[in-house]
């Protein structure tokens, strides 16, 4: 039988790893708890989802443990990631109405471009884009038009080259 001070200190150990565990979860007033996208990965590379009428690409994490790549990432001013944030840069440019550089550097043109986007369409305007900004802006489609119908449940098909 296990002593009360034993039992004690498992209960004490447990709620220290709850509370530390607890730390990039929020409760946003519906009764469930988001994660916030600082505890998201890092965006990483580049890869194609299929929306309901054409593939796009998207930056992404690709370097999952797993096998499975994701769209749900997140990147802010200094990330460094040339391909994923090329991708970025495309997507404001040729579908998003943003005069930015396209050269793979996440700087601060690039944070006031997504910044345009999300104050565009109702978001916190912080320049760091995440699955919330993923999900207002259009992306660019292989065939020279722009899909916005991306989400962070689309299905990816492929990590792009």
């Amino acid at each position: 039988m296990a002593s009360k001070g034993g039992i004690a200190v498992l209960v004490l150990f447990g709620l220290a790893a709850l509370a530390s565990a607890d730390s990039g979860c929020q409760n946003n007033g519906d009764d469930d708890f988001d994660f916030d996208s600082q505890s998201a990965s890092t965006c990483d590379g580049v890869v194609v989802v299929q929306s309901a009428s054409a593939s796009a690409q998207v930056p992404g994490n690709t370097s999952l443990v797993s096998s499975d790549s994701s769209v749900s990432c997140v990147m802010r001013e200094g990330s460094d990631d040339e391909e994923a944030v090329t991708a970025l840069q495309t997507a404001l440019v040729q579908c998003n109405g943003q005069n930015v550089t396209i050269d793979g550097n996440f700087g601060a043109a690039t944070s006031q471009a997504v910044a345009n986007v999300q104050r565009q369409h109702g978001l916190p305007a912080d320049g760091a884009y995440g699955p919330s900004t993923l999900e207002v802006m259009s992306w660019p489609t292989g065939s020279g038009g722009c899909v916005s119908s991306v989400s962070v449940s689309s299905v990816v098909v492929d990590e792009a080259s």
